[in-house]
């Protein structure tokens, strides 16, 4: 979606307001979905007039955008820090805790996430994390790398999409979709194991 050319703060006292914008709209996100979401009641909701909340964003969809922008800047700090901590360990032990990091902050999120992946226009939900699934795909470029540093660029390429497509598929399943009688821990469990099989089996098949 294009940007709008509305004032975009610097200022400390700005920041907090738009802050705070975004902060309300993700609770009315969670308490009435996408549908129910009216720049009216993120104006009340934040305590603030209307003409505030027009000043920055032009209308839902652009609030939407960037309550996308901002989940998908924390969790990619979040999995960068997670990546850097794994590299040392045993793919088991590293994909369980990367898979845990993405399912948690999923979750977090998963007012933003819903209404991203099934209610909004066409136009916002293609891609609905691209940072996220950028640092997923890095953790498996490095993991090939690491094991197959002979490997071309073009086959590397080609595990790092499934590979990505896996993980990113599977904990948006687990922390968004997930039915009521599905055990969370169970899901994770054997979702790590499936994807660590995975892994492993690609870097035997390839040796």
């Amino acid at each position: 979606m294009a940007r709008s050319a509305r004032y975009r703060p610097v200022q400390r006292r700005s920041r907090a307001t738009i802050d705070n914008i975004l902060d309300a709209t993700a609770r009315l996100l969670v308490r009435h979905g996408y549908q129910g979401l009216t720049t009216n009641h993120i104006a009340a909701e934040a305590d603030i007039g209307i003409g505030t909340v027009y000043r920055y964003f032009a209308d839902k969809n652009e609030l939407l955008a960037a309550l996308r922008d901002r989940a998908s800047a924390e969790m990619t700090q979040e999995l960068i820090k997670a990546i850097g901590a794994s590299l040392s360990f045993e793919p088991a032990v590293a994909v369980r805790q990367l898979f845990v990091c993405l399912v948690d902050a999923l979750e977090r999120d998963r007012a933003i996430i819903s209404a991203l992946a099934s209610e909004v226009p066409m136009g916002l939900q293609s891609n609905i994390l691209p940072a996220v699934e950028g640092q997923i795909a890095q953790f498996c470029r490095l993991f090939i790398a690491h094991r197959r540093p002979d490997l071309p660029d073009t086959e590397v390429e080609e595990y790092v999409y499934i590979g990505m497509t896996l993980a990113f598929s599977a904990a948006l399943r687990i922390a968004v979709e997930r039915e009521p009688q599905m055990d969370r821990q169970r899901l994770i469990d054997r979702a790590a194991d499936v994807l660590t099989v995975w892994i492993e089996s690609t870097a035997a098949a390839t040796a």
